[in-house]
């Protein structure tokens, strides 16, 4: 039998009987500032024991969160407390009978009734004060009550967790939601980074170096959203607006552009993707620098002392990452400031150009100086070019012709060629050492100092703009060895070349040939460029008639790789090489600490992207025999 009474707070005490041992102390103070908001929802359950005490036998967590508001003045000492009184009964039953039938509130009823809070009226600091929790824990639960009332449906009944729902927060509109979830494969709609990619797809990374280049002030400033995930802290958000973004990075860069074009160059263009191959084809002006200022010379002579302090201590090559970095930016300030301004004179400005583009960190880059191919004769005789545009040549020397006009000189060296083309194409073993020849010539040697009659142009791919720190790799340290063999055999003056291709037999041809040919191969998928499907296509066939295992070759580590993709394909890489299942141990892990880990997973496994992955050789399909007459 139980009777209602009230006791005061100083005579009620915590029973042994009680049977919530887990987790008693957990939430005490959040369980306060609930009972200071809305008071004592549910009373607690007593019986007398010696003296005039009470011992509580159900309710001691808010026996415990009581006694907290009193002594943080909250409440008085002998706060009155209603107490069920009981006669008889025994005490851990009562307190069993209470936890096993009381269930937890769903966390979806939880942000919804938070939500109907804030609908009233109130905020999230005001939420959070009565529920003893932070406003932005009240923030993202109110995030979550704004997805999709059929999402939220999924969730509940357990078909969509909760790292999911919290996903689709990146998107406000309900159907957007609903339409990218119905969209994703089976395997994705467990995967909250691949959900984030699907709703984020038409926006702009807000790191990315356009959205840097533009800054994310500016952006605003212009009425441009910037969608943030509340979720993840590390999350710098996305530009939902790309048609904004890209004009004002045309104002910023039309704005570069005039400024520079009053240097008074010959020509300024804008190309908002700077590259290597778009450059390629430009020569280069000769700068005059004036020598480092004193205040520069002042900051040499530190930033030496500073570094030649650290490498007393620490080596040339520190073990520490963050001193290695610093030492190399001091490597790096004082050969810039030891380098001296760049300054154009007048001369160099009338045959050149400048290039305004938009730099891989999203800064503003600037190239002076550049040389069209049209204005290299006129460069080179103003004396003012440190290069010449590819493809352009040097000035061709006069030719020995007597007292023959021009006019007759091209008809008979037309006349020589014609007869040079049937004559050499029936003589397959001079042919093979003519394009020896041919090909190797500029590769080992100074193209001005011998040229071959044939027209062959053997081009090697830049690859360094495209994968920073290439040189070190292990395929470009075998590449330089062979090399450096050929080096070795080959005559030291390129006009005794010929004479060498000739002496050699076919096999020697044959491996000059293939070194020749390795140095054209040229399979990057550069970013300004246009889709090319032949020649990756064919990239394909020749890794398959080579049987390359990139694998030999190339590592997938945070700077190779998993540091410059998504958490969603690093934890694709992750389930394909170890298990589904540890991609989802690692799921919850901020990006850097995911990273570490899948480094350590996948070294040594072989795992390959699909773009580094040879394909199957194909087989020609056998040819029907003729049917028999």
């Amino acid at each position: 039998m139980t009777t209602m009474q009230t006791i005061p707070l100083t005579q009620l005490v915590p029973s042994v009987t009680n049977v919530r041992k887990t987790g008693a102390k957990d939430g005490i103070a959040e369980l306060a500032a609930s009972i200071a908001a809305h008071g004592l929802l549910q009373n607690l359950s007593v019986r007398l024991v010696e003296g005039d005490r009470y011992e509580v036998v159900a309710g001691g967590r808010r026996l415990a969160a009581l006694k907290w508001l009193a002594r943080e003045k909250k409440i008085a000492a002998d706060y009155p407390v209603p107490c069920h009184a009981l006669d008889g009964e025994d005490a851990a039953e009562i307190s069993l009978a209470e936890n096993e039938m009381r269930l937890p509130m769903h966390p979806a009823d939880q942000f919804e009734a938070f939500k109907k809070l804030a609908d009233d009226g109130k905020g999230p600091e005001e939420i959070a004060a009565r529920f003893g929790t932070t406003g932005r824990i009240v923030e993202q639960r109110l995030r979550l009550a704004g997805v999709s009332p059929k999402l939220i449906a999924l969730y509940k009944k357990g078909e969509m967790t909760l790292d999911c729902l919290m996903a689709f927060t990146v998107a406000a509109d309900h159907r957007t939601q609903e339409k990218a979830w119905k969209a994703l494969p089976e395997w994705a709609r467990t995967r909250p980074p691949q959900i984030r990619d699907v709703l984020t797809e038409k926006h702009i990374d807000a790191d990315s170096s356009l959205a840097q280049f533009v800054g994310i002030e500016a952006y605003a400033a212009a009425g441009g959203a910037v969608l943030r995930d509340l979720f993840d802290d590390d999350n710098t958000g996305w530009l939902t607006d790309a048609a904004m973004v890209n004009k004002l990075a045309a104002e910023k860069l039309d704005r570069a552009a005039e400024a520079v074009r009053g240097e008074g160059w010959k020509w300024v263009e804008i190309m908002p993707e700077l590259s290597w191959e778009a450059l390629k084809g430009f020569g280069k002006a000769t700068p005059e620098r004036s020598p480092p200022t004193p205040q520069q010379q002042r900051e040499i002579e530190a930033l030496t002392a500073e570094g030649d302090a650290i490498m007393a201590e620490h080596g040339e090559e520190p073990d520490d990452e963050e001193i290695a970095d610093h030492l190399w930016e001091i490597q790096e300030r004082i050969a810039e400031l030891s380098e001296g301004e760049a300054t154009w004179p007048d001369i160099a400005k009338a045959n050149a150009g400048a290039m305004i583009g938009i730099g891989h960190d999203g800064t503003l880059d600037i190239r002076r100086g550049l040389i069209r191919p049209e204005d290299s004769a006129a460069a080179r005789k103003a004396g003012t070019a440190t290069s010449i545009p590819a493809g352009t040549g040097g000035k061709a020397g006069k030719r020995d012709r007597g007292d023959l006009s021009a006019a007759l000189v091209e008809d008979l060296t037309a006349q020589r060629t014609a007869a040079l083309w049937p004559t050499l194409a029936g003589s397959p073993d001079i042919a093979l050492a003519a394009v020896v020849h041919a090909l190797a010539l500029p590769l080992f040697y100074d193209p001005f100092d011998a040229e071959s009659c044939l027209s062959l142009r053997l081009q090697s791919a830049e690859l360094r703009t495209s994968a920073e720190g290439i040189d070190d790799s292990p395929a470009m340290h075998a590449f330089a060895t062979q090399r450096a063999q050929w080096t070795g055999r080959l005559p030291e003056n390129a006009a005794d070349f010929w004479a060498w291709c000739s002496e050699q037999d076919v096999a020697t041809r044959l491996s000059l040939l293939a070194y020749c040919a390795a140095h054209s191969v040229d399979a990057v998928q550069r970013r300004h460029e246009a889709a090319r499907p032949a020649r990756s296509r064919h990239a394909g066939q020749l890794a398959a008639a080579l049987s390359l295992d990139m694998a030999q070759w190339w590592q997938p580590t945070a700077q190779s790789y998993l540091g410059r993709v998504s958490k969603k394909q690093i934890l694709d890489a992750v389930a394909e090489t170890v298990s589904p299942e540890a991609a989802e141990n690692l799921a919850k892990l901020k990006k850097d600490a995911l990273v570490a880990e899948a480094e350590q997973r996948l070294a040594g496994s072989g795992w390959l992207p699909a773009m580094l992955r040879t394909p199957e050789p194909e087989i020609a399909d056998t040819p029907t025999p003729p049917a028999e007459a």
